[in-house]
């Protein structure tokens, strides 16, 4: 039996799917519940290279995918070809090449540094030459082309799957992950660019906050002055679970009951509208005596603080949308369907989304359409004619891409946006609108046509099903002189990923790269007594 395998590194973990050949038919998929580098988003796992070095940070994320891919059940002898999917970050760091130009927007400052930026070109490499022993080493790694900066293979692929190449009709389509990274088309024009919302959209950094896997929260309904509660189940279906009293954390089981374990992006979405709606959230407050939203007695619960990461994120996506509706010149009535794609799109209910902000108020037709990364990457496997087509695809998009990082049109809009989630009035954030030139947010919404294209993230399992690799098996460690075994900085990690032994008279540091918040936390080097932790001399274990 032949196989192919598609591969999606994302910011927030890593998803494959093994397929039979000869049938086309998915066989198993196997996903990661966080990503293997430390920290949430793509900028920690971009400065974690940075600084701690490229091959080290490349060593994390093969070994990574080899857990996956052993994962996945199948005989690895029989892999034919790998397709992979992402943004230019992640592909870079699989492939081992130059990272440093992705971390700068401006091309002045890389001029000073003289670095030049990298053309991400559509290519063919072989397992052997990228470290990925589990598999034959003349397999060969089909890898789809960037556009520019943060949009990459994971964006063209959003753009395929939506199949809205060649239609005429005014749409947006939106990946709403950590990226939020999002096209415009209007006839043959196609405006693209990445708001970088930041990980509440999938539910990290929110204090109970997971990625979608069975247990989670996905969606909450405000039903009889309760929480009606919907969980994902072990086949990542959703199910109505139980109702909960926000303010006192009571619960009542239903039918169907799953006890949750935390709540994922699309649970934080509808929380926050179901929320308000039952006067449980008063922007910019949570109004309880405990300032919490009690989720689950008081095991899951929503914060102020987590309230305030999904006004950032919530307001990352709007201000995407204000920059490229104010480029191609349309008004937000104009855009007649939006599609929203991954996890959070595929999940979420879209007129709970839409009231939020992160789908335009006036579309006609809404498309749920899945995983598209993966997907994509699924495709090219079966079918390898299509990395030509990305290339085509890719050339098309870098005429009219808008580099989100530099245009004063989109920090204007996320000011303005920002100002709404922290309460401001709606006459006011209606004036900032209005000053800063950008198109006219309407109050009034759609009753939109709602069309479920994927009923869940990955739509097909496979014959042999989900797999869920919990440990990723990767530890980095450092010895760093002068340490007294204190435990300061054990103690400081929230997160539980550090550990401290004696080993030889020597004491050792080890860290589980995937458990680690990276170096945006910071909080083990701040907490060192001696000052002698030095997270950039972190290694990979061996």
């Amino acid at each position: 039996m032949k196989i192919v395998i598609g591969l999606d590194i994302g910011t927030s973990g890593i998803r494959a799917q093994a397929i039979k050949l000869e049938t086309k038919k998915t066989l198993s998929t196997s996903i990661t519940l966080r990503h293997p580098l430390p920290g949430s988003n793509v900028m920690d796992h971009l400065d974690f290279c940075m600084n701690n070095g490229l091959e080290v940070g490349r060593r994390v994320v093969i070994r990574a995918i080899e857990e996956v891919l052993r994962s996945l059940d199948i005989d690895l002898k029989s892999v034919e070809r790998v397709a992979v999917c992402g943004n230019p970050i992640q592909l870079s760091i699989f492939q081992g090449i130059e990272i440093r130009d992705l971390a700068y927007a401006g091309d002045n400052a890389l001029a000073r540094m003289g670095i030049s930026r990298l053309d991400r070109r559509a290519t063919v490499l072989h397992t052997g030459e990228l470290g990925i022993h589990v598999l034959k080493p003349d397999v060969e790694v089909y890898i789809p082309p960037a556009v520019a900066h943060m949009i990459g293979a994971d964006a063209i692929a959003m753009i395929y799957k939506a199949g809205i190449l060649n239609k005429r009709e005014t749409s947006i389509v939106t990946d709403y992950g950590t990226n939020a990274e999002m096209a415009l088309i209007n006839g043959d024009e196609i405006y693209t660019g990445s708001a970088a919302a930041g990980p509440a959209i999938e539910g990290q950094q929110i204090e109970k906050g997971m990625l979608a896997s069975p247990g989670t929260i996905s969606d909450i309904n405000f039903v009889d002055n309760n929480l009606k509660t919907t969980v994902l189940d072990n086949s990542m279906m959703g199910k109505e679970s139980y109702l909960t009293d926000g303010r006192s954390g009571t619960v009542s089981k239903l039918r169907s009951f799953i006890t949750p374990v935390g709540i994922t992006g699309t649970g934080v979405i509808a929380l926050v509208y179901s929320g308000i709606r039952a006067g449980l959230i008063k922007l910019p407050r949570i109004d309880t005596l405990t300032r919490t939203i009690k989720l689950y007695y008081d095991t899951i619960y929503f914060t102020e603080k987590d309230l305030e990461e999904c006004g950032k994120a919530f307001g990352a996506f709007r201000a995407g949308h204000l920059t490229l509706l104010k480029y191609s010149g349309l008004s937000m009535n104009e855009i007649k369907s939006a599609y929203m794609a991954g996890a959070g799109g595929t999940y979420v209910d879209p007129i709970k989304a839409q009231d939020a902000g992160l789908v335009p108020p006036k579309v006609e037709r809404i498309y749920q359409i899945g995983n598209t990364s993966l997907a994509f990457a699924c495709d090219i496997a079966k079918d390898t004619s299509l990395l030509e087509e990305a290339q085509e695809i890719a050339e098309r998009l870098k005429k009219t891409h808008i580099m989100f990082a530099l245009e004063k049109d989109f920090k204007n809009a996320y000011i303005v946006e920002l100002g709404y989630w922290r309460g401001m009035p709606n006459n006011m954030y209606k004036k900032f609108i209005k000053q800063y030139g950008l198109p006219e947010v309407p109050e009034e919404k759609s009753k939109p046509e709602i069309h479920r294209i994927a009923v869940r993230d990955i739509p097909v399992l496979g014959i042999k099903g989900l797999h869920i690799v919990k440990d990723l098996g990767v530890k980095l460690t450092a010895e760093f002189e002068g340490c007294t075994g204190c435990l300061s900085c054990v103690k400081a990690c929230l997160e539980g990923a550090l550990k401290v032994t004696k080993v030889n008279g020597h004491f050792k540091v080890e860290i589980r790269s995937d458990m680690c918040d990276g170096i945006a936390c910071s909080k083990c080097e701040n907490a060192c007594t001696e000052k002698v932790f030095d997270y950039s001399k972190l290694v990979v274990k061996d």
